[in-house]
C-alpha cells in the first residue's frame, strides 16, 4: 500500500471515507456527535503520523479498524466516568446547581438585554415572545401597521443578538443540557 503523504491525496481520501466511516463508528457510540469527534480524531490522527505509518493493509480498512478501536475506548472510557459519577456522592447535585446557576445568569443578561432595547422595540419583542401575539394581533394592539411591527422585531432581534453574542457559550450550554 503507498502512503498518503500528499495534502490533495489525503483530502480526497478524507472526502471519500468520512461520511461512511461516520456512519459506521454511529453504529458503535450511537451518537452522532461523538461519533463526529471520533472519527475527526481519527483522520487527524492517521495525517499526524503520515510519514511514520507502516500500513501492511489498505488504507480504508486501516481506517476502520482505528474507527472501531477508538469507539470502543470510547465506550469504555464513557462507562468508567460514569461508574465514577455514581461512586461520588452529591456530585449530580453539583452539575444541578451549576445548571441552574447558568441558566440563571443567562436569564438575568436576556432580562437586562430586552430592557435596554427602545421602547418601541421592547413592546412589541414582549408581546410577540411573551403573550404569544401574532404580528397582526399586534399592529392591532398598537394602532400601527404589520410591516412596522416586522421591522421592529427584526430590529429588536439583531439588538438581542448583538448585546447577547459574549453569551452565546452559555446559550449552548443551556440548550445542550435540555436535550
Amino acid at each position: 500500500m503507498r502512503q498518503i503523504t500528499n495534502i490533495k491525496e489525503f483530502e480526497q481520501f478524507f472526502q471519500d471515507y468520512y461520511i461512511p466511516v461516520l456512519h459506521y463508528c454511529c453504529t458503535i457510540v450511537k451518537d452522532m456527535d461523538d461519533a463526529g469527534d471520533i472519527v475527526q480524531e481519527m483522520f487527524v490522527d492517521m495525517w499526524r503520523k503520515r510519514e511514520k505509518l507502516n500500513i501492511h493493509i489498505s488504507a480504508r480498512a486501516y481506517l476502520y479498524k482505528m474507527v472501531y478501536n477508538a469507539s470502543l475506548d470510547f465506550i469504555k472510557h464513557e462507562k468508567i466516568k460514569l461508574r465514577h459519577r455514581k461512586n461520588v456522592p452529591g456530585l449530580n447535585d453539583v452539575a444541578a446547581f451549576s445548571d441552574k446557576a447558568i441558566e440563571k445568569e443567562l436569564e438575568i443578561k436576556i432580562k437586562q438585554a430586552i430592557a435596554e432595547l427602545p421602547e418601541q422595540c421592547r413592546k412589541i419583542f414582549s408581546m410577540s415572545r411573551f403573550q404569544n401575539l401574532k404580528y397582526r394581533e399586534i399592529a392591532s394592539a398598537l394602532n400601527i401597521s404589520e410591516k412596522t411591527v416586522e421591522n421592529q422585531m427584526g430590529k429588536a432581534l439583531k439588538l438581542m443578538k448583538e448585546m447577547l453574542k459574549e453569551y452565546l457559550p452559555l446559550l449552548l450550554i443551556v440548550m445542550h443540557n435540555i436535550k
